[in-house]
């Protein structure tokens, strides 16, 4: 992300004006979420979470917490280096993956 982060900000703006690079903006975005998407089956089947795992739920943030705009958000709103986003997306992945302990369910 610290490499690509300027292209990503170009792209960013410029899918607002012309259609192919909002076209392959968007495509970037689906081929995020399908690979997210295929992560959290694959932890599924190989019962590395728990069963009542909601898989929908879990590939809509992963996806979110993994994209360019999330990445660009936090590092502009917060001004957060490379290794406090790389910090912060472990602890948020491990705290996705793990389930509450049950004092903690509602």
């Amino acid at each position: 992300m610290q490499r690509t982060g300027p292209l990503f900000a170009v792209a960013q703006q410029a899918a607002a004006a012309e259609p192919a690079v909002a076209g392959y903006w968007q495509q970037g975005r689906e081929q995020t979420y399908y690979v997210h998407r295929l992560f959290w089956t694959r932890m599924a089947e190989d019962g590395l979470l728990d069963p009542s795992a909601d898989l929908q739920w879990l590939s809509d943030t992963s996806a979110i917490l993994a994209s360019a705009e999330t990445y660009l958000l936090i590092t502009r709103m917060n001004g957060w280096d490379l290794d406090t986003y790389e910090d912060w997306a472990i602890r948020t992945w491990t705290q996705l993956s793990t389930p509450p302990s049950p004092s903690r369910k509602a």
